[in-house]
């Protein structure tokens, strides 16, 4: 059988959301992220939604890692707020090789990986690759979004995709960013059969599982996530031969809701109904999370920003029909949208033929009709200017 995990740049190691929210496998590796052969150190590769333009590459995030037992294997440790993540598009420059200092056996495989911003610059992270030579996999912003964290679109092409960014700050409990994100690495595999799992249930099997994945308000870089104990057994993936689906997918959902606004350790919160645990997150509780950053500006990190994008999966519908995009005004060029972020409020792009209640990309303006919309009583032809001071183009 021909291992179809060995493609140069084109490994299995993660999967994506469609825009109807699907999971689907993603073949994309960084090879030069990858040891060759087993070795006592962990390679962490982390790609950033953008560069300084948009302050998405902020201080460099502390990274703790542990083995499938939960013992605490090494730590990437940032001193200082002085070292800053690069905001070059070159991988290369973002592989943090950690070295297995904390346990007893330093071939151990780092099975748990939890990415912790403790200063209040804000970061937005689009992939998290993780790899010792035996087991590599990566964890990409995709699944933060689906299971409730800000996020926005990434300017960063990831081989022939563009992965949505989790932001995350130290000083983001104001904009409900999480300070820290944690993953059960393997689990994050896009293998045929584990993707086939997920699909059953994602929002049981990949949000309602906080050991598998978890977003954390307040916990710092020297705390600790919850474990799957006793361990996580799995089968093996038939088209790739890798690790594959659950032997009890059952045993990976949360028995107990987490308190995900502790600081050190794993808090129980309190015991889940059967009927709860049968449910997906209710929409309501989703978006509770918004409340206190629309009362501030809703949800334009600056609304003399202008985003004006080609490329497939920059969607401008995608930012404004989600209760958790936090970002810019888009124009999606390829969708022929525009998104106003200030109110989530989406119009068509202005044509010859389409001259009302749309927006004029070359005048920048919001053209009305008659009626009242989301800015006030509009006639038909009057127009609203868009104090736009920036405007950056993103090409596919």
């Amino acid at each position: 059988m021909v291992n179809l995990n060995l493609a140069a740049g084109a490994r299995i190691l993660g999967f994506l959301f469609s825009p109807d929210n699907l999971i689907m496998p993603f073949k994309w590796s960084h090879d030069a992220g990858i040891p060759n052969k087993h070795i006592p150190e962990t390679w962490v590769t982390i790609v950033t939604g953008d560069g300084a333009n948009l302050e998405a590459s902020g201080s460099e995030p502390f990274i703790s890692l542990w083995d499938d037992g939960g013992r605490r294997i090494g730590q990437h440790w940032v001193e200082n707020n002085i070292n800053k993540l690069p905001v070059s598009n070159d991988p290369n420059d973002n592989i943090y090789k950690i070295p297995h200092t904390q346990n007893r056996d330093p071939m151990a495989t780092a099975q748990y990986v939890m990415i912790s911003q403790l200063y209040s610059e804000t970061i937005c992270i689009s992939a998290v690759q993780v790899s010792n030579g035996k087991l590599s996999a990566t964890c990409y912003g995709d699944l933060a979004m689906y299971c409730g964290a800000k996020w926005f679109l990434s300017q960063r092409k990831v081989g022939d995709k563009y992965p949505k960014c989790v932001y995350m700050s130290s000083g983001g409990i104001v904009d409900n960013y999480p300070r820290s994100i944690s993953f059960h690495v393997n689990d994050m595999l896009g293998t045929p059969s584990k993707i086939q799992m997920y699909r059953k249930d994602q929002q049981k099997y990949l949000c309602r599982s906080t050991p598998r994945f978890g977003w954390w308000r307040r916990l710092e870089p020297d705390g600790t996530v919850p474990f799957f104990k006793p361990p996580l057994q799995y089968d093996v993936d038939k088209e790739t031969g890798l690790e594959g689906c659950d032997k009890s997918p059952e045993l990976a959902v949360d028995r107990v809701v987490w308190d995900k606004g502790v600081y050190t350790r794993p808090k129980i919160k309190g015991i889940k109904t059967i009927k709860e645990l049968r449910r997906s997150i209710p929409e309501s509780a989703r978006n509770r999370t918004e409340n206190v950053l629309s009362k501030r500006r809703g949800s334009n990190r600056d609304p003399s920003h202008l985003i004006v994008t080609e490329a497939e999966g920059h969607e401008a519908s995608l930012v404004c029909n989600s209760t958790t995009s936090d970002g810019w005004d888009v124009v999606s060029l390829r969708e022929g949208k525009y998104c106003d972020m200030t109110v989530k409020r989406l119009y068509d792009l202005c044509t010859l033929t389409n001259v009302n209640n749309c927006f004029d990309i070359e005048r920048k303006l919001l053209v009305g009709r008659s009626g009242i919309d989301a800015r006030g009583t509009m006639s038909a032809g009057e127009t609203v200017e868009k104090a736009y001071r920036t405007t950056e183009y993103w090409k596919s």
